[in-house]
């Protein structure tokens, strides 16, 4: 016990000093990371002869199941809340999918919910991520209107891709929108020499606590999501008559990255399509939930808090000042905290500039900017002030940050992770969708195969920055 001790504090003294000391790109501490886990998990595996799956690590345990059991006897409640998620999952393909078995009264609340998530939370989810996680670009635009060349008739096609085949159908189409924009920029730069493919933003990132998200803040997210999918799937199961041989997590080393429920894979196989069918969307459908109570969590806490934040800063325009000596470019869309130590509230710009050629530390949504002003003084950003109201301002009180970012994350990766997972990609519960209830296996091949070509090609521009 004391050799394991000894392991997990020399892992976690390397993994703090590579990810919070480090002063090198986030792509490098990710894979001095990824390599110390690596072989943390190759020794816990050699000498403590754990089980393991792909090199992870896996702690399993038979205590889960009995909590899973004595919510397994609310059946009808959790088949209803799995109809309702195959409505929001689906849309009116639902009907089809359940085999009829969905009612009118779950079909109409998970389209009213679909509308809610499609509307309400999934604008503040992704802003979050990109405004105070700092993921992603800042770049203008809308997307409705450039799908459908108008913003009237971009949301009309949105909506009715939404009304037939429910956030599947739309996430799909996005995928494959944006893929088809990366592919053309790669060809482009691959075969007639431009750099169009290093201007296009990534369609998808990797959260990584420590990495591009909040390392504590990121975990317990992380954590919250992999319970709520895990569960709901176990839940379900135990509803179909399938037994549960175990539950646990899955570790990275020492970083909990996933967690798992094992079903009786044979059984499972045998069940008919609709329970199948109701325990594969129930993970998506407790993340997309779980997205929306902690949307309404997230708007309480900011409108009861008005006082105790900060002013903000938005960068007007992008960054192209090359005489200014700078760490990183400020793109449009960046939020700007702090100047110089000072926030963003209590700045005079009416004082006298600053010196000239003198370095100046500017706190945004991405990381910490330093900047050499020029020789009148200006440190050359074109900003405007956004106020304590906007949503994506900063809580002076760290406590108050970090629940705030708590719940924002909380918000953001269920509504991630739920909508996500059921695009029909290998190892996604969406594949395992259309597996059960499409009988061509070759239909069911080609949808997968193409979506995860499609979904590779948007997080293919990340190499070329």
């Amino acid at each position: 016990m004391m050799i394991l001790l000894l392991i997990i504090a020399i892992a976690l003294i390397l993994f703090y000093l590579i990810v919070f000391q480090l002063d090198i790109p986030g792509l490098w501490k990710f894979a001095l990371v990824a390599a110390e886990m690596v072989a943390v998990n190759r020794i816990l595996i050699s000498r403590y002869k754990l089980p393991s799956e792909l090199g992870l690590v896996l702690v399993k345990s038979k205590e889960g199941i009995k909590a899973i059991d004595r919510l397994a006897k609310g059946e009808r409640a959790f088949n209803f809340m799995a109809d309702v998620g195959a409505a929001m999952s689906y849309g009116l393909l639902s009907v089809k999918l359940m085999r009829k078995n969905i009612s009118a009264a779950s079909l109409g609340l998970g389209l009213a919910l679909l509308v809610v998530l499609s509307v309400f939370v999934a604008p503040i989810a992704l802003s979050f991520l990109l405004y105070v996680v700092g993921i992603g670009s800042g770049g203008s635009g809308s997307a409705a209107q450039s799908v459908g060349g108008s913003v009237d008739m971009g949301l009309l096609l949105i909506g009715g891709i939404l009304l037939a085949g429910g956030l599947f159908l739309l996430i799909l189409f996005g995928i494959v929108y944006y893929g088809i924009v990366i592919f053309k920029a790669l060809v482009m730069s691959l075969f007639f020499g431009t750099d169009a493919i290093s201007k296009v933003s990534p369609g998808g990132d990797f959260l990584l606590p420590g990495i591009n998200l909040p390392f504590f803040e990121g975990i317990i997210a992380l954590a919250v999501v992999m319970a709520v999918h895990e569960g709901a799937h176990a839940i379900l199961t135990r509803i179909a008559k399938v037994p549960l041989l175990s539950s646990g997590i899955v570790l990275f080393g020492i970083i909990p990255i996933g967690a798992f429920v094992e079903p009786d894979e044979k059984r499972l196989a045998r069940a008919e399509p609709v329970r199948q069918t109701r325990v594969l969307v129930a993970g998506p459908t407790a993340n997309m939930l779980a997205s929306l109570a902690f949307f309404i969590l997230l708007m309480g806490f900011f409108l009861t808090t008005a006082d105790m934040r900060g002013g903000v800063f938005y960068v007007q325009y992008n960054d192209t000042n090359a005489s200014a000596n700078i760490t990183r470019p400020l793109p449009a869309g960046t939020l700007v905290y702090e100047i110089d130590g000072i926030p963003a509230d209590q700045i005079d710009f009416n004082a006298p500039p600053y010196g000239a050629n003198e370095s100046i530390k500017i706190l945004t949504n991405k990381g910490e900017v330093v900047r050499m002003t020029d020789s009148d003084g200006k440190i050359g950003l074109q900003m405007y002030y956004l106020g304590k109201d906007f949503m994506f301002s900063r809580y002076a009180n760290p406590a108050m940050q970090f629940l705030y970012v708590v719940l924002g994350l909380c918000t953001a990766l269920n509504f991630v992770v739920g909508t996500v997972n059921i695009l029909p990609i290998p190892l996604f519960d969406g594949f395992r969708i259309i597996d059960v209830n499409v009988k061509n296996k070759m239909v069911v091949k080609a949808i997968s195969y193409g979506a995860l070509f499609f979904f590779i090609l948007n997080f293919l521009p990340r190499l070329f920055q």
